[in-house]
């Protein structure tokens, strides 16, 4: 392969492509934080240049420490998966493209604060009232791309939360202020 396509490749890999996982291996009896604990170590080590085999790694070590954070944590994996599914998913010819069935879109002011969990929540049409819930690391987590995609916890319903990135000062809210 040559550079232009490692770097194609590596710009376009999935977090489970990172790994060297098969999405399907958490239905597996197996621990899922020990597999994906044991794929980290086995990429970092392919793909660090002085023990790696080949002189060019097929992945950074951000790269692979991502796919790490995301893929071991059940919640951020469920977004995570969510997200493959739509972006894979083929869109009708006569569909509008930012329109994503089951998908609601709202901003992170129009979800409730909870000052004792530091974590925003929204009502779920399922009649939980809390489905959708998300803390200060999910906002993290996203970082400068200002969108949140959350599940609810009791049934299949999505939301994309979206925010504005601000810098913090002592009269802002917790999340750097909001859209």
């Amino acid at each position: 392969m040559d550079g232009h396509a490692d770097n194609a490749h590596r710009s376009t890999a999935t977090h489970y492509e990172v790994l060297g996982l098969a999405p399907d291996v958490f239905t597996t009896e197996q621990d899922p934080h020990k597999v994906v604990k044991q794929a980290y170590h086995r990429t970092l080590l392919r793909n660090h240049p002085d023990k790696a085999s080949s002189s060019v790694a097929l992945y950074t070590v951000d790269q692979i420490s991502l796919a790490f954070t995301v893929l071991s944590s059940p919640r951020q994996r469920a977004a995570y998966d969510a997200i493959l599914r739509l972006s894979r998913d083929p869109q009708p010819a006569n569909s509008q493209s930012d329109f994503q069935t089951g998908m609601d879109d709202f901003d992170l002011d129009d979800l409730d604060f909870d000052e004792a969990s530091q974590s925003w929540y929204r009502p779920c049409r399922c009649g939980n009232p809390r489905g959708f819930q998300i803390d200060v690391e999910d906002l993290e987590l996203a970082g400068e791309g200002g969108e949140v995609v959350v599940g609810c916890q009791d049934c299949s319903l999505w939301v994309r939360v979206h925010f504005a990135v601000a810098g913090n000062t002592d009269s802002e809210s917790p999340a750097g202020g909001s859209a």
